[in-house]
């Protein structure tokens, strides 16, 4: 009898700890359930927020990919399809007397209003020199036109910024509606011979703005210029970054 009891006894006291065992066992499943549930809802929220934040922007990108070069010869420019000169017909048939000075402006709409926003163009100084420059210094100079936009110019001096890839551009800076040089002799304008750089724009929009960036190749001598592409967010007054095309 008392080894029946003592068995019973043993196997309400293991059934009791096995009830225990496995309570325990349950309550822990469910809290690393419950932190796995937190885990994937703190995931998945950070994911919401990051998508969220990226998708806020709404970016406008186009290719250009255009280039100018500033010719002289004018049998070379009589052999090409790309006109260089507002009166180059006349140049070239002999019915104006004189030099090509420069490649006319050439704009660019950039969103499509039919409003040309800016300009580039190619000029000889000594044209515009009666000293006529020293012979070492190169003569030509590429110019930026803004029309219905403004340009970064922190050197406040008409050279604007050669920004390099992921610059902030946003309010912040110098901005000018005026002429400016991207290169030119001496070492002026900050494009010259530096390679593929971001020239900041922000297109005028009433009392706002359209932040964006044109990419820009201009040559050691200033007789070439390229115009990439660009881009502007086309949310007011919110920043985007040098090369962000999304």
């Amino acid at each position: 009898m008392e080894k029946v009891v003592l068995f019973k006894t043993v196997k309400n006291i293991a059934n009791a700890k096995t009830k225990i065992l496995s309570g325990r066992i349950f309550e822990i499943y469910r809290n690393l359930i419950d932190f796995k549930y937190l885990v994937f809802v703190l995931i998945i929220g950070f994911a919401s927020c990051n998508k969220t934040e990226n998708g806020s922007d709404k970016i406008f990108y186009a290719a250009i990919n255009k280039e100018y070069v500033f010719q002289r010869d004018l049998k070379a420019i009589a052999s090409s399809r790309e006109p260089v000169s507002m009166h180059i017909d006349s140049i070239i048939s002999g019915l104006i007397n004189t030099e090509v000075v420069s490649t006319g402006n050439k704009s660019f709409d950039l969103n499509g209003d039919n409003v040309w926003d800016l300009g580039f163009e190619i000029i000889d100084l000594n044209k515009f020199n009666i000293n006529k420059l020293p012979l070492s210094f190169d003569s030509l100079a590429v110019r930026v036109l803004p029309n219905s936009l403004q340009v970064l110019d922190n050197s406040t001096y008409g050279y604007p910024d050669a920004l390099d890839s992921a610059y902030q551009i946003n309010s912040s800076g110098n901005w000018t509606s005026n002429q400016s040089v991207i290169g030119t002799f001496t070492g002026a304008g900050q494009f010259k011979g530096k390679g593929e750089k971001y020239l900041g724009i922000r297109l005028i929009q009433g009392s706002s703005y359209l932040y964006g960036w044109i990419k820009l190749f201009c040559s050691e001598h200033n007789d070439t210029i390229r115009i990439i592409d660009y881009a502007y967010n086309q949310q007011s007054n919110k920043l985007i970054m040098a090369g962000q095309k999304e």
